[in-house]
């Protein structure tokens, strides 16, 4: 700490240091179910973006090198990562602000740079305990690779290269559901990053078994309804749509309940990256250039219908729902549909007094379908639009 500070003040520097309560590391590291590494990291950066908010900057600047780059390309290989995590460490990461200048610098050409401004390098003491990963191949992996590759600096860097250029040619949206045509243009190996993105997203920091990866990408190419799963995971393929689904987190679905007011726009984000909007932002929804829905299968409820409080939530074991030819439970509605029984109750449904007023079945390739006290022929301006889709 004392020699940042003297090589600050020898340039007019100011130098804000930011310490931590003791335990803190420890406690984010059980928070996250990670290291500390990966904890001291996330704190890092969490300090820095909160400095960076403070004093009003675009970007946060790191001094991460090219001998950073070549470590981290080598910690994941070691792992069942997808390919394109291999091309590293970003240039420029703009969802966090940060801006990484050096990384085509070697830490030599750094050191002399420094030593020419007659300032003097430091380093962490922390970086000599090889018991954290980096450390470990920092200090007794990379220095054996000149005895197998002389050249494995610029191999591993290529190998990064080539990682960026996959990511490249890979959809911009992935989420847990996705189309089946988003895959119609990719080789295996882009297929097999949508998919470690889209594991990545519902399992972080747990391993994509191969075997699974390998079952998915043929059921994909067969393009047939079908259910793929192991280790707790499910892959379902239904309506030309791809999605993932953790069973154990039914039980957010499941408890999610929200009051709503039927007679303003709506604008409701659902756990899954789903929303029910109504009104104008249903309205906005079909305007879009990009949207697939059908405007005439929208729904259209009287507001006026509603009887007490009207909550959204997702369809539950025991809903019925009082359709022009009687009573139906929604489970049922939901298996005559087809929709897989691991995705029936992740559907949103809207509830008042009365009971189910509305199924919607369209998030998953379905029609929506509505009680019988809705189906009345009133003034439009009666009628407010409900939509349900993707975040």
């Amino acid at each position: 700490m004392a020699l940042n500070q003297a090589n600050c003040k020898h340039f007019g520097v100011d130098l804000e240091i930011v310490t931590l309560e003791p335990g803190r590391v420890k406690g984010v590291a059980s928070e996250r179910k990670g290291g500390i590494e990966d904890a001291a990291r996330a704190l890092r950066y969490e300090a820095l973006e909160t400095a960076r908010k403070a004093h009003q900057c675009d970007y946060i600047l790191t001094a991460h090198h090219r001998q950073d780059q070549v470590e981290t390309i080598i910690m994941r290989l070691g792992r069942s990562v997808p390919f394109s995590s291999l091309r590293g460490i970003s240039e420029i990461d703009e969802k966090r602000s940060l801006v990484r200048p050096l990384l085509d610098f070697s830490r030599k050409e750094l050191e002399k740079y420094v030593r020419d401004l007659d300032m003097k390098w430091s380093t962490d003491s922390t970086n000599l305990d090889s018991s954290y990963l980096r450390n470990h191949v920092r200090n007794d992996v990379v220095p054996q690779l000149p005895d197998i590759l002389e050249d494995y600096e610029d191999l591993l860097l290529d190998l990064g290269n080539q990682a960026r250029d996959v990511a490249k040619r890979l959809p911009e949206d992935i989420t847990a559901q996705m189309p089946l045509s988003a895959f119609d243009n990719l080789g295996p190996l882009e297929a097999s990053e949508v998919l470690f993105s889209m594991w990545d997203g519902i399992f972080p920091g747990i391993d994509f078994p191969q075997s699974l990866l390998c079952r998915v990408l043929s059921a994909i190419r067969k393009k047939t309804d079908c259910k793929v799963g192991s280790n707790g995971a499910i892959f379902c393929i239904y309506h030309q749509s791809l999605y993932l689904v953790d069973p154990s987190q039914d039980a957010v679905f499941q408890n999610f309940e929200q009051c709503i007011d039927v007679k303003t726009d709506l604008e409701v984000p659902l756990p899954g990256g789903v929303v029910l909007r109504s009104g104008i932002f249903a309205q906005q929804i079909l305007e879009r250039s990009d949207c697939s829905l059908d405007a005439s299968k929208v729904l259209c409820m009287d507001s006026e219908k509603f009887q007490g409080p009207c909550v959204v939530r997702f369809a539950r074991v025991g809903d019925q729902i009082r359709l022009k030819d009687g009573m139906k439970m929604v489970m049922r509605l939901l298996q005559d549909m087809k929709i897989p029984s691991c995705l029936r109750k992740r559907v949103p449904v809207l509830v008042d007094s009365d009971g189910v007023c509305a199924v919607f079945g369209c998030f998953y390739g379905q029609n929506d379908r509505i009680c019988v006290k809705f189906r009345t022929s009133l003034a439009p301006n009666r009628f407010t639009q409900y939509i349900v889709s993707k975040g």
